[in-house]
């Protein structure tokens, strides 16, 4: 997947109201699928995201939402940023604990 439309929605120190980080990722039939943003580490000089999968569907909603690890790659031709999914086991386990460590102090994550 690659990134075609990176929104970043920053929340500044003077509003109190929450904005979700939202990355657009357009896969290679053309389609489109966001995610927000939940956490970004670096390690070993490469960077990871953490995600879930926005839906608009509310019923997809209510289900228990699947955090997903990419990293990211080189930019493309226009620029932007790529977004790889970690098919190596040992290197996905190695940055799933890093995130599970980092995330369960906020949210209740179960194994």
């Amino acid at each position: 997947m690659q990134d075609k439309d990176l929104e970043f929605l920053a929340d500044t120190e003077e509003d109190e109201t929450y904005s979700a980080d939202i990355l657009t990722l357009t896969d290679e039939n053309g389609e489109n699928f966001e995610f927000e943003v939940i956490d970004s580490v670096e390690h070993n000089e490469l960077t990871y995201v953490a995600v879930v999968e926005v839906f608009d569907d509310k019923k997809a909603q209510e289900e228990e939402p699947v955090l997903i690890i990419f990293r990211v790659g080189e930019p493309d031709e226009e620029g932007l940023d790529t977004y790889d999914v970690v098919d190596d086991d040992e290197e996905y386990f190695e940055i799933a604990g890093i995130f599970e460590k980092r995330l369960s102090e906020i949210y209740n994550i179960e194994e």
